[in-house]
């Protein structure tokens, strides 16, 4: 009785209103689901293992075969939330040691479907090249909006693992979050050699992470968890919030970089278009698509004769492209022609 009366004083679950107290989880519950090293451990560790395995295997495979639904139900089956979500409460509750062994197993696991991708990626064939398939180039530069995505999913995912009311939400957040894809994809691109690929792949992830458990630590703090907490057993909670935004803001520079090459590369693609339909036209050729390719801008036109001259378009993409930017001619009849540089 004595204990119940201190936590109400010091304003714990009882201090909250009476309509989170009645459909908030309580902390052992959350523990319980969220600390894999606590309680069955053996049948917890199996499940997980077990699990992200067969989870990185069903993202290779899609990945390879360019199957969106494929990848979907890799993300539902992957386990790698709930030591990511473990990060966040054990942060937040100021337990060190169930922070460290969640944070292990989250490490531990990307590394392990990171192999699996790459192995697979050795051994299967490869349906499609990885330069144009859409499930590798979706993962492979990441921008600001997937971080504000990701914080949004965090949010969500952590409000559902606090309230009773509301697990409906989770298949949800384990398909927007999307964890293990990222990872599969940076074993395959590194097994193919394209380390830039594979580090945006990798960076999409840790993005990902590091967002769910900024948005876990405000949500659980927000729903009293630290106030239940016995003890911080010598835990010391605002540096570790401190490292938690320290990461967000490192990570925030490369997406911020990526963000912008990005909107760079979507202005000069939409004047690059204007000026080759133009030139196109003039020999009754038609534009089908302008695109970058690596450092290269490929113009594909269509129709018959005698094409425009290449000299025309290189004057044409003046001033519409960083000067020189090579530029290939792709036609049905031709095949690919590089042109040569924008001049400056």
């Amino acid at each position: 009785m004595a204990q119940e009366k201190s936590g109400a004083s010091d304003g714990g679950p009882q201090a909250l209103p009476d309509w989170v107290v009645g459909v908030r989880r309580t902390l052992p519950e959350l523990q319980d689901g969220l600390f894999l090293s606590l309680g069955d451990v053996r049948r917890k560790l199996s499940r997980f293992w077990i699990l992200l395995a067969l989870a990185a295997i069903i993202a290779t495979a899609g990945v390879l075969a360019n199957s969106t639904a494929t990848v979907i139900g890799a993300m539902i089956v992957a386990p790698l939330g709930t030591p990511i979500m473990g990060v966040a409460l054990a942060v937040v509750i100021g337990d060190a040691r169930r922070l460290w062994r969640s944070a292990a197993l989250v490490l531990t696991g990307a590394a392990a479907v990171v192999f699996v991708g790459a192995f697979l990626a050795r051994v299967l064939p490869e349906l499609q090249p990885l330069t144009s398939n859409g499930q590798v180039i979706g993962r492979t530069s990441p921008s600001v909006i997937d971080l504000i995505a990701a914080v949004a999913t965090g949010f969500a995912g952590s409000y559902g693992l606090a309230r009773k009311d509301v697990p409906d939400v989770m298949p949800g957040v384990a398909i927007a979050i999307s964890l293990v894809p990222p990872l599969a994809v940076a074993g395959i691109t590194a097994a193919a050699g394209d380390w830039g690929s594979a580090w945006g792949a990798f960076l999409l992830f840790a993005s990902n992470v590091v967002a769910t458990i900024l948005a876990g630590t405000i949500v659980f703090t927000l729903y009293g968890y630290h106030r239940e907490a016995q003890t911080a057993l010598g835990f010391r909670r605002r540096p570790a919030y401190a490292v938690i935004v320290v990461a967000l803001v490192l990570i925030l520079v490369p997406l911020g970089l990526t963000t912008a090459q990005t909107a760079h590369e979507q202005v000069w693609l939409q004047q690059s278009a204007t000026a080759a339909r133009a030139w196109a036209a003039q020999s009754g050729y038609a534009l089908q698509d302008v695109s970058f390719d690596g450092p290269d801008l490929d113009v594909d036109i269509v129709g018959t004769g005698p094409g425009p001259p290449s000299s025309q378009l290189l004057a044409r993409l003046r001033g519409q492209l960083p000067a020189g930017t090579p530029v290939v001619v792709n036609t049905i009849n031709g095949g690919l022609v590089p042109i040569g540089r924008v001049p400056a």
